[in-house]
């Protein structure tokens, strides 16, 4: 693993929220919750979501809530699921200062760094969705 991605980030889980069914074939999760692993006061986190939000309905790509979490969700960090070519939500996160997304391609998971975008595969995410 590259050694700039935190080990915890291999066991997030996914609280989806109104998700379409089926599923697109491939998206990203994209947060601007805690820029590069800092943490920020809720008022901070959900104004830079609120930024995020308006960028997404400028472009109008296609979205849904999605909330990666610990485990235990003791720690949650709301983002964006996008259906959206790679690169662009690659740049998007660079953009919010966000070490990585998720990249999500035929229900495999994928944690992709933002300054060395290589996919690393991480597990099947239908495994990694929490029930609603």
């Amino acid at each position: 693993m590259s050694a700039e991605l935190p080990a915890a980030y291999l066991d997030t889980v996914f609280i989806l929220q109104d998700p379409p069914d089926p599923l697109p074939l491939a998206f990203a999760i994209v947060t601007a919750f805690n820029p590069m692993d800092e943490a920020q006061s809720p008022d901070e986190n959900w104004a830079a979501d609120l930024r995020l939000q308006g960028r997404l309905a400028a472009v109008g790509w296609e979205r849904f809530r999605a909330t990666g979490c610990s485990p235990d969700q003791s720690h949650t960090e709301p983002g964006w699921a996008i259906v959206c070519p790679l690169d662009a939500a690659v740049d998007l996160a660079r953009h919010f200062n966000q070490r990585a997304i998720w990249w999500i391609e035929h229900d495999q998971l994928h944690l992709i760094g933002c300054e060395n975008p290589n996919p690393q595969p991480v597990a099947r995410f239908s495994d990694r969705v929490l029930p609603s």
